[in-house]
C-alpha cells in the first residue's frame, strides 16, 4: 500500500490526540509484520476518515467503543477507544451508560465484556494519576 505523507501526517497528529498514541508506537507495535496496516491504520483511519468534520472526536468514540464492544472480538482496541473516549469528554458514567444501552441491541455479553473493559481502563487510569500525584508529591519533599 503505497502511503500519502500528508495524511499520514494528518494521522500520525489525529491518534495521538484522540487515543494518546504515537505514529512510532503504531509502527512498532504493527511496522514488521504489517507495515500496509501501518499505512491503512495511518493514513485512512486517522489521516482521512477521522478528519472528517460531520462528527466531532467525541461522537467518534463513542460510536467507536459501541461497534468494538459489540463485536466482541477487539479487547485491546476497544479499551485504547475507551481511554480515546475519556481523552474526548465522554464522562465514566456515559461509558458505562453505552455498555448497558447495547443490552438490548447487542446482548447482555457485549455489554458485561463492555463494562468489564471500562472497569479495566477506569482502575488503569486511576493508577496513572495516584502515581503521578505520587511522584509530585516526592517531587516536592526533595525540593
Amino acid at each position: 500500500m503505497k502511503s500519502d505523507k500528508k495524511r499520514r501526517a494528518l494521522g500520525a497528529k489525529k491518534i495521538q490526540e484522540v487515543v494518546g498514541h504515537t505514529a512510532e508506537m503504531v509502527e512498532g507495535h504493527l511496522g514488521d509484520i504489517a507495515p500496509d496496516l501501518v499505512t491503512y491504520v495511518l493514513g485512512v483511519i486517522f489521516g482521512d476518515t477521522s478528519q472528517s468534520k460531520v462528527l466531532d472526536a467525541r461522537t467518534r468514540q463513542i460510536v467507536t467503543v459501541s461497534v468494538l464492544a459489540t463485536l466482541g472480538t477487539a479487547p485491546a482496541q476497544l479499551r485504547t477507544h475507551l481511554r480515546g473516549a475519556l481523552r474526548s469528554g465522554v464522562s465514566r458514567k456515559e461509558l458505562v451508560e453505552i455498555m448497558t444501552q447495547l443490552v438490548p441491541y447487542a446482548g447482555i455479553a457485549s455489554a458485561i465484556n463492555g463494562v468489564t473493559a471500562c472497569r479495566d481502563v477506569f482502575a488503569a487510569e486511576d493508577a496513572k494519576k495516584a502515581d503521578k500525584k505520587e511522584k509530585k508529591k516526592i517531587d516536592k519533599t526533595r525540593h
